[in-house]
């Protein structure tokens, strides 16, 4: 393998793009191979916590206000890493904000606005603490017939974390996995350059027009911006409409850099959810690596980001 693979597949609404440089142990039909194998894995994750269709992720929103479902270990682990979101997000990150997000796109479909008493009802079911998680019995429990859970802004995520951790116990070296904005990335210590990851600029059309440049040499990096078509799986309309409605100087983009993509997917939906001001002093307390712009268009750096070009 001489020059650098790419390939592209479909899903969550979106585009998965793979890219390798070249690699000792495989030659580059066996990384496009690879590749492909890898992306199952994705479709897999898909299928599995969908909303949209028969999962089960919906076995669970099925049997609310019935009885307990039962749950498998990765469901599980989803679950706790979300009410540890919720907790140290102060409930911003709410799964739960499904029981709202389906009777609105319903809304939308009939061209039948939700009325304000309505509105509040639904929002008065969206409460993560209600939700009765029992890791001994390997079950979960909606309280209410009418409550929902949705994976929006965490599993995404954590699908480009299973594809990029299947490629790296393949052996492969110096490569990427990037799911519509959400990017995980490998380098070895004699790659000749950390990747490069554009931030697009949130009031050009141009989707290649951007905003700003970051470099990353292992870890992730997701970007979340006001101009993105949220997909089916990581449907948050209802975050940014539950906490932005009052907001002034609202978040409009969005880039953090961590370790895993199930976290910065997750922080960088938490951002948006937020004023530049609230989003920052939270990015702070977390010691998080963010860049936000607002909407008048001014650059905001959380301070484990201005501590890095410091260095």
């Amino acid at each position: 393998m001489s020059t650098l693979c790419e390939s592209n597949f479909p899903a969550m609404g979106g585009q998965f793009i793979y890219k390798a440089y070249p690699q000792n142990l495989y030659r580059f039909e066996e990384v496009t191979a690879l590749f492909k194998e890898a992306h199952q894995e994705v479709l897999r994750i898909e299928n599995k916590f969908t909303e949209f269709k028969e999962s089960d992720l919906n076995k669970i929103n099925e049997l609310a206000g019935i009885r307990p479902c039962p749950i498998d270990e990765e469901m599980l682990f989803l679950l706790s890493k979300s009410a540890n979101f919720f907790e140290r997000s102060q409930g911003v990150f709410d799964l739960t904000y499904a029981s709202y997000n389906a009777k609105w796109r319903e809304s939308l479909k009939s061209d039948k606005p939700l009325t304000p008493v309505e509105k509040e009802t639904l929002r008065s079911l969206v409460d993560f603490k209600k939700v009765e998680i029992n890791s001994k019995e390997m079950t979960v429990f909606l309280p209410y017939t009418e409550m929902r859970i949705g994976l929006g802004g965490i599993g995404k995520g954590y699908a480009v974390d299973c594809a990029f951790k299947f490629l790296r116990n393949k052996g492969m070296i110096n490569f990427s996995v990037n799911g519509s904005g959400d990017m995980r990335v490998q380098s070895e210590p004699d790659a000749p350059r950390p990747w490069k990851v554009g931030i697009r600029n949130p009031f050009a059309k141009d989707p290649n027009q951007a905003a700003g440049l970051v470099q990353v040499q292992n870890g992730s990096v997701s970007t979340s911006g006001s101009y993105i078509q949220f997909n089916k799986l990581d449907a948050s309309h209802h975050i940014l409409t539950k906490n932005n409605e009052q907001n002034s100087s609202p978040v409009v983009s969005s880039t953090i850099i961590g370790d895993t993509c199930l976290e910065t997917d997750v922080w960088g939906t938490i951002a948006m959810a937020l004023s530049t001001s609230d989003a920052l002093a939270l990015l702070n307390k977390e010691d998080i690596y963010g860049i936000l712009i607002d909407d008048s268009g001014k650059s905001h750096l959380s301070n484990r980001a201005l501590n890095s070009f410091k260095k």
